[in-house]
């Protein structure tokens, strides 16, 4: 009785050791009308003064699936805040305008972009082919950049 009892709470150990671990992965899939199969996932953003907030969190290990992503931004602050998504994870250290207020967009890779949306706004960008990788957006109001506006999720 002794080992049966040791021996599950060892499995129970693993177990919860296993899914603190473990990554789950976000999307739907569906059958578009021609027949083709594509994964379609949704990312809400709300962005205030100095905080971006992601819904699913992807810090927290969950990933999106490749295909169709599309992210939600709304704007819970008092001031105007943007979107803009990179093509890479590269966020830190990033080509800043000549006045320094904000990232030089002219040498980035930008895959969409969300312009700028007032307070209590929501706007969507749709990205219909997203490929696996790593990638990044920040807001890129002046100021907002250097404030730590920025976040990294992996699509795999």
């Amino acid at each position: 009785m002794k080992k049966v009892l040791s021996s599950l709470c060892y499995l129970s150990i693993f177990a919860i050791i296993g899914l603190g671990c473990s990554s789950t992965t976000e999307g739907e899939t569906v059958v578009t009308e021609e027949g083709a199969t594509i994964t379609k996932s949704n990312v809400d953003v709300s962005m205030s003064e100095w905080d971006v907030n992601v819904d699913p969190n992807y810090k927290m290990g969950k990933h999106i699936k490749p295909g169709e992503l599309t992210l939600t931004l709304t704007n819970e602050g008092n001031l105007e805040h943007n979107l803009v998504l990179l093509n890479n994870n590269i966020h830190e250290d990033l080509p800043l305008s000549q006045d320094g207020s904000m990232a030089d967009e002219s040498q980035l890779d930008i895959l969409g972009k969300i312009e700028g949306i007032q307070p209590g706004e929501t706007a969507e960008l749709v990205i219909n082919d997203l490929p696996a990788g790593t990638y990044a957006f920040i807001c890129n109001t002046a100021g907002h950049y250097e404030q730590g506006m920025v976040y990294k999720f992996i699509a795999r």
